[in-house]
């Protein structure tokens, strides 16, 4: 069974199960429906990496770019990149109005308990989708593949991904055994309306071809982890102590898909990879 084959059943099969077991889990603790589809589905995504990883002869975690050397610093220095990555993002949101502080007070323990938990999450988020789409995707189809193909694939899967979200009515029917299959089905009708999130479709998409060339480059997928762990928790936190406003002309820079990703993140995203690759190519040359 070739590596495509399996990678594609492991997919598959994280959707199948999270679909089947979502409505029993639904009839024990009666939340919402939606939410426990993604839940689930992204848990059995996390269960069965190592079975999946099995299955393709990967033996060595270091495989799929899990450096355990200086990993901490490589953590944190990855996620202090991250962070630092999207401050001309946010100062702009902010001196151009798109964005103002939230009225009320803010104690030292709001600001704390909220950035921990920005921290935490962007954590796990990172873990999670770094682990899958620059780890085993991007180790594996690598080599079967041509890599700028692999790239490119995988940076669109990873920012279609975030695009799959069921319309309001589903999610609103009588939830019975196959719900969850109409939940998944009807999350792809979101690609009909694609003009409508196109800007944060691109910036995404760019954002992942940013992450594979960290890797392809770094061949630590720790890197990757700590950018895109420190990319969530910045806008969390942002997005947490700001209300937006609609109303000013820059606030089209960003999409109504989060209202932070958007053409602006888009062009800031080509300009960073502008940079790295003539500081690249600057350095091929002086080598040679």
């Amino acid at each position: 069974m070739n590596r495509p084959a399996i990678i594609t059943g492991y997919f598959i099969t994280i959707c199948v199960l999270g679909c089947l077991l979502a409505y029993p889990i639904y009839l024990l603790i009666d939340a919402d429906f939606e939410r426990i589809v993604s839940r689930t589905i992204l848990i059995l995504a996390v269960v069965l990496f190592y079975p999946t990883c099995k299955l393709l002869s990967i033996t060595n975690i270091a495989s799929l770019g899990w450096i355990k050397t200086h990993a901490m610093k490589s953590l944190v220095q990855s996620w202090t990149l991250g962070f630092i990555m999207l401050l001309p993002i946010s100062i702009f949101y902010f001196s151009c109005g798109f964005r103002v502080l939230e009225p009320g007070s803010v104690t030292i323990l709001i600001i704390l308990s909220a950035s921990l938990s920005a921290i935490l999450s962007g954590l796990l988020i990172g873990i999670i989708e770094e682990s899958v789409f620059r780890g085993l995707l991007q180790s594996q189809l690598s080599q079967s593949m041509n890599t700028i193909v692999v790239i490119i694939i995988i940076s669109a899967l990873y920012s279609s991904v975030h695009f799959l979200q069921a319309p309001e009515h589903v999610s609103n029917t009588k939830i019975e055994w196959f719900t969850g299959f109409i939940l998944l089905a009807s999350a792809f009708t979101n690609f009909y309306n694609f003009n409508t999130f196109i800007d944060a479709w691109i910036a995404l998409f760019l954002a992942g071809i940013f992450l594979s060339l960290v890797r392809m480059q770094t061949k630590n997928l720790i890197w990757c982890i700590g950018i895109h762990a420190g990319w969530v928790a910045h806008i969390k936190i942002f997005k947490e102590f700001t209300d937006r406003d609609n109303s000013v002309s820059c606030s089209s820079l960003a999409s109504t898909y989060d209202n932070y990703v958007g053409e602006l993140s888009a062009l800031w995203i080509v300009l960073v990879l502008f940079v790295w690759g003539i500081i690249y190519l600057g350095i091929g040359r002086n080598s040679n």
